[in-house]
């Protein structure tokens, strides 16, 4: 599609001379399109891709979750022989449910040189600039080939990535390393914390609130519990530090918390989840025996004292580890010399690229746009982190196809 057809008209910055690639604004637009929300099917946008792909002769594999409504895609683009660089995205977008949005966010739309929509920011801009530049790629003739790894279900615990990490592991594939395009304004970052998130079920004894002598209240020892992970919290904070991250200690906090029935009944059932976010320095182990040696020792005697049925249930929701990129990975030195200037640094926000190092590639994460404009209403991906982005690939490209040895 020529520029003067583009729906896309699109606002000059002041400073930027150049204009995102129009066809990678198109595949941005169809990715957009593609409602891949966590609880629905993300399986129209796999199979966009790999019919794109089909097309320069590329064959990818696909792996399925259990039941064939979600699959991840990995495409190896070049014929050379040298270990490959694999650009890293996540098919899958947070909800829009509640959110108060000016434009449709499954249609890409543009004001003043920002594209808006769903995943536009996180992080479905990366994937199709990826997928722009294919023939690229294949025109270069470079003996480093590039692979797309593109998942499902990253937003609910980078799930599907484990699958095709598998498979990879199966075909022995011999990697330089993982770019991440996760959103952090074309900056390399070489860290990120580990997430353990747990949902939490209290069960007691109901009974009338006039005779609480009698019941095991789930809410007041769900009290108890979370008032002891507060503790632990402000304990955490005067832990090990890492100035390289906005929040530099181990932080650990409460999301949600469901309970009671009526205002004259004692629950005999609450939920909460809570979560933490650990440095990479530290061992998560002890702060999980911390919570259920208190859990055991303290709470459920009392509780089983008047109710033998009482339990304190904690199961696993969310678990994946954290990123350090060591200082002399391939990878790290390749992504700086081709990424945006900044100081280099750590981010407190979860990706894949711990996953993958964490099975031996190592990673650094690597993106455009800002992560503070995503999961919002009229989460948006600027003009010129488009420009920067292609800029990022072009020169990798380009660097690969020098290397002749």
């Amino acid at each position: 599609m020529s520029p003067t057809n583009s729906p896309f008209p699109i606002t000059a910055l002041a400073g930027q001379s150049r204009k995102p690639d129009q066809h990678a604004l198109e595949i941005l637009r169809e990715l957009i399109a593609f409602d891949t929300v966590s609880r629905h099917s993300n399986l129209q946008m796999i199979d966009f891709i790999q019919d794109y792909l089909y097309q320069r002769n590329i064959n990818a594999r696909i792996t399925y979750d259990d039941e064939h409504r979600k699959a991840n895609l990995f495409a190896t683009v070049g014929q050379g022989k040298r270990p490959g660089i694999i650009l890293s995205g996540h098919t899958d977008v947070v909800p829009v449910d509640g959110q108060a949005w000016s434009s449709d966010p499954f249609v890409l739309s543009e004001r003043d040189g920002r594209f808006y929509g769903r995943g536009a920011c996180d992080m479905k801009a990366f994937i199709a600039i990826a997928l722009a530049k294919v023939d690229a790629i294949l025109e270069s003739d470079s003996q480093t080939p590039f692979h797309l790894a593109f998942s499902y279900d990253e937003e609910v615990g980078c799930l599907g990535v484990h699958r095709l990490l598998a498979d990879l592991a199966q075909r022995q594939l011999h990697v330089l390393g993982c770019i991440v395009g996760e959103p952090t304004n074309m900056q390399m970052k070489t860290g990120h914390k580990g997430k353990r998130a747990f949902r939490c079920q209290v069960t007691g004894r109901s009974a009338h609130s006039s005779t609480p002598h009698v019941a095991v209240n789930a809410i007041e020892y769900g009290s108890e519990l979370l008032a002891f992970l507060r503790a632990q919290s402000r304990e955490l904070e005067q832990g090990p530090h890492d100035a390289r991250f906005d929040v530099p200690y181990t932080t650990m906090t409460t999301t949600m918390f469901n309970a009671g029935i009526a205002t004259n009944t004692i629950p005999a059932a609450s939920e909460f989840v809570f979560e933490y976010r650990y440095l990479p320095v530290q061992d998560p182990a002890p702060i999980d025996r911390r919570i259920r040696d208190f859990i055991d020792t303290v709470l459920l005697p009392e509780m089983r004292e008047k109710a033998e049925e009482s339990a304190i249930q904690l199961q696993p929701c969310i678990d994946y580890p954290p990123l350090e990129t060591p200082t002399g990975a391939e990878i790290r030195k390749i992504v700086a010399a081709h990424a945006a200037p900044g100081e280099q640094s750590k981010v407190g926000f979860g990706t894949e690229a711990g996953i993958f190092g964490k099975h031996g590639i190592d990673s650094v994460v690597c993106g455009p746009g800002d992560i503070n404009h995503a999961h919002r209403p009229d989460e948006f991906v600027t003009a010129e982190q488009l420009v920067l982005c292609e800029d990022f690939i072009d020169s990798l490209i380009s660097d690969m196809a020098a290397r002749k040895s």
